[in-house]
């Protein structure tokens, strides 16, 4: 038993996508992507990137000035040692709206608007080498629905010489049954990043928070 072997087939992306609509001379457009399919909710991936199965509604208006996503997402289960997809449920929905600004206020800077919202009804989950993976194994192990919508502004870009990557989260929601703490607890929590970075001559002088 000193050696493993182990081999596991996925589908990871397999979509079919429909141009819906032509919205101006420029090639403005409208479409429809549905399957399998690529996803990263914003400019760092901080909170959704994945390849799941969804429904996106996406395009462009005003000569590209605008870019817009409206995605709903019914997540499956993952391999336990490769992270592929499975064709298992999760039973787990994300539902994703944003709205990108390029030359926001500053031309070169784009601006990003996010709405998400994950309805997780994890239940009880072993995964293949037999560990309990949901719900978490801490405190009072019971199992419980998360109810949390994320609200989120983030840029990326320069403003004048100065290269600005940012992002900021507010989070809202319940959990009926906190294993930490014991009861249902409400959710307020905030995240922040920042990147900033000047280019002089050869030399770039990056700060991160």
């Amino acid at each position: 038993s000193t050696q493993r072997t182990k081999t596991f087939f996925a589908l990871q992306q397999a979509f079919v996508e429909i141009h819906l609509k032509d919205l101006s001379d420029n090639y403005d457009f409208l479409s429809l992507r549905v399957g399998n399919q690529p996803f990263n909710a914003d400019f760092r991936g901080f909170l959704f990137n994945d390849v799941n199965l969804g429904a996106r509604l996406f395009g462009n208006w005003n000569n590209n000035l605008y870019q817009y996503n409206l995605a709903v997402f019914d997540m499956r289960e993952k391999d336990t040692d490769s992270e592929l997809n499975t064709f298992d449920n999760r039973d787990q929905e994300v539902a994703i709206a944003n709205l990108y600004r390029q030359d926001f206020i500053w031309p070169g800077y784009t601006a990003e608007w996010s709405f998400l919202a994950n309805f997780d009804h994890g239940g009880t989950h072993y995964d293949e080498n037999g560990n309990l993976v949901r719900p978490e194994p801490l405190g009072t192990v019971r199992a419980h629905d998360e109810t949390v919508y994320y609200l989120g502004w983030g840029g990326d870009g320069h403003i004048g010489r100065f290269n600005i990557s940012h992002q900021f989260y507010e989070a809202l929601g319940h959990d009926d049954f906190n294993g930490l703490a014991g009861h249902p607890v409400d959710i307020n929590a905030q995240m922040a990043a920042l990147e900033v970075s000047y280019d002089h001559d050869w030399a770039r002088y990056k700060a991160s928070f």
